[in-house]
C-alpha cells in the first residue's frame, strides 16, 4: 500500500496538470494582493491601515475555493481507472478497498503539498506587497486554516468518490461541481431572507459551504469547530464508503 502510494504520488507530480495547478496557485495568491491594493486605490485606505491582515482575511474568506477545486487534485491522482484485474508487482496483493484508499491517501499528501505551497506563496506574497503582516495575522490565519482542513479533505474524498463512480469524467466533474456549489446555492438561496423556508434552513445547517461561511467570524456563536471538525470527518468517510462500494461492483474484464 505505501508503495502504490509513493508511486502514485510521484506520477501525479510528473503530469502537465501538477505545473498548470501549481501556477494556479501562485496566480489566486498575486490576485489576493492585488485585489487589497486595487480596493484601497478605488475606496480609500480601510481604518487601521493594516492592509497585510486584510489580505489574509481575505484568504480566510475564499476558503470555498480550493474546497471546490478539490476534484483538480482527486484527478491528478486518479488518472485513468485503476483496473482491478490488472496486476502489476505493486498491487498484486491488494484488495480492492486498498487501492481505493491508497488511491485517495495520495490525493491528501498531493492537495498537502499543494496547500503548503499555496501558504507559503501567500506569505512571501503579501510580505512583498504589505510589510504590515504581523505575526499575530499568520497564527490567527494558520488557525482558521487548520479548522478548514478536515472540510477540505471532505472535498478530496467526494472527488475520489465521483470518479471511482462514472467512467466518464464529465459526469464525475459535473456530479462533484453540482455536490459541491450549484446545490449548496440553492439551498442556501431558498433559507436565506427574505423565503426562509424551514425545510431549507434545516438542510443548510448541515452543508460544508455553511461551515465555512462560519470559520472567518471568531465570534461568530454560530461558528461551532468541533462541529466543523465533525462534519469534515463523517462526510469523508461516508464518502470514500460510496467510493469503495462503487469500486466493487465494477466489474471489468
Amino acid at each position: 500500500m505505501v508503495k502504490y502510494i509513493f508511486r502514485e504520488v510521484k506520477k501525479a507530480f510528473k503530469t502537465k496538470m501538477a505545473a498548470i495547478l501549481a501556477i494556479c496557485v501562485v496566480g489566486i495568491c498575486l490576485i489576493a494582493n492585488l485585489a487589497v491594493m486595487a480596493f484601497t486605490l478605488i475606496y480609500g485606505s480601510n481604518i487601521d491601515g493594516v492592509l497585510g491582515s486584510n489580505v489574509l482575511a481575505f484568504a480566510t474568506w475564499c476558503f470555498p475555493i480550493p474546497y471546490i477545486a478539490t476534484i483538480f487534485f482527486a484527478d491528478l491522482v486518479y488518472g485513468t481507472y485503476p483496473d482491478p484485474h490488472i496486476k502489476d508487482s505493486v498491487t498484486r496483493n491488494m484488495s480492492r478497498t486498498s487501492v481505493y484508499l491508497s488511491e485517495f491517501f495520495s490525493g491528501l499528501i498531493v492537495s498537502l503539498v499543494y496547500m503548503v505551497i499555496a501558504f507559503v506563496v501567500l506569505l512571501i506574497t503579501t510580505r512583498i506587497f504589505h510589510s504590515d503582516i504581523t505575526a499575530y495575522d499568520i497564527s490567527l490565519f494558520v488557525q482558521n486554516m487548520l479548522i478548514a482542513v478536515p472540510l477540505w479533505i471532505a472535498g478530496v474524498s467526494f472527488g475520489f468518490m465521483f470518479l471511482f463512480i462514472f467512467e466518464s469524467k464529465k459526469k464525475a466533474y459535473i456530479c462533484f461541481f453540482a455536490l459541491t456549489l450549484v446545490i449548496p446555492r440553492i439551498i442556501m438561496f431558498f433559507a436565506a431572507e427574505p423565503l426562509e423556508i424551514p425545510v431549507f434552513v434545516m438542510v443548510r445547517k448541515i452543508l460544508i459551504s455553511q461551515s465555512f461561511g462560519h470559520i472567518p467570524y471568531i465570534a461568530d456563536p454560530q461558528r461551532n469547530v468541533p462541529y466543523i471538525i465533525c462534519q469534515g470527518i463523517i462526510y469523508t468517510v461516508i464518502s470514500c464508503i460510496i467510493g469503495i462500494i462503487s469500486y466493487y461492483k465494477k466489474d471489468r474484464r
